[in-house]
């Protein structure tokens, strides 16, 4: 092969590359925009003197430390575990939960487990989930012309970062809540009205009473205020 030939190869091998799609080998999993939802749990061995019921001033200090470095925040669940056959188990989750209740927190028994629980002890127990937003702004994707027309790498990116750092308890995120009944008072009362003939009449306010600005060449209006219909 000559030296012309070689050269003629070498630009046709970079008039080739420069035609090949950028996008052609990128894929969605390099644009990760899930939101991170981790569980943890930690626990606290309460440790109560033979026949007690109440805990004693160190091991309610060791309690305290426990939920702060747990970071357990008002409104937070906290758990308690009863050791097996603990006859004193009612009376200590009793005085127990309304001391973590007058503290804010949220309290609930878990069943006893046997051998999970030493002896004269209750198992508190500190569970949460942690959301971790996706890193944004993601433009691991080339802004040059897609052939498949799929969306920008940090398509939505901005949305799952806001949730993330938003939502009240990530717990959600993985579990949804279970419905509660909900009041139906205005809805029955609307019915009952309904029926009787009692309904509210419709407002009688027009568009041009709303809105008392001059009407523009282009079908607008001017800046004027808008009235309130409440006066």
């Amino acid at each position: 092969m000559n030296r012309y030939a070689l050269i003629l190869l070498v630009l046709m091998g970079g008039a080739l590359q420069a035609c090949t799609d950028p996008n052609a080998e990128w894929t969605s999993v390099e644009a990760d925009r899930d939101i991170r939802v981790d569980y943890s749990r930690t626990t606290h061995a309460a440790v109560y003197a033979r026949g007690a019921t109440e805990l004693s001033p160190a091991e309610q200090a060791r309690l305290s430390d426990f939920l702060y470095t747990a970071e357990a925040q008002p409104h937070d669940t906290i758990y308690l575990e009863s050791a097996s056959g603990d006859h004193l188990a009612a009376g200590r989750i009793n005085v127990l939960s309304r001391e973590l209740e007058h503290r804010g927190f949220d309290v609930a028994t878990l069943p006893s487990v046997r051998d999970a629980v030493p002896a004269n002890s209750l198992l508190v127990v500190v569970e949460r989930y942690v959301a971790t937003p996706p890193s944004c702004p993601n433009f691991t994707k080339s802004s040059a012309e897609d052939h498949d027309n799929a969306p920008p790498s940090n398509w939505g990116c901005s949305n799952q970062n806001n949730l993330g750092l938003m939502v009240a308890n990530p717990r959600d995120l993985v579990i949804g809540r279970q419905p509660t009944p909900e009041p139906a008072d205005a809805a029955v009362l609307a019915i009952q009205r309904y029926r009787t003939g009692k309904t509210a009449p419709l407002p009688s306010i027009t568009a041009s009473e709303t809105y008392n600005g001059t009407p523009t060449a282009t079908g607008g209006s001017s800046s004027a205020p808008v009235q309130g219909t409440g006066q």
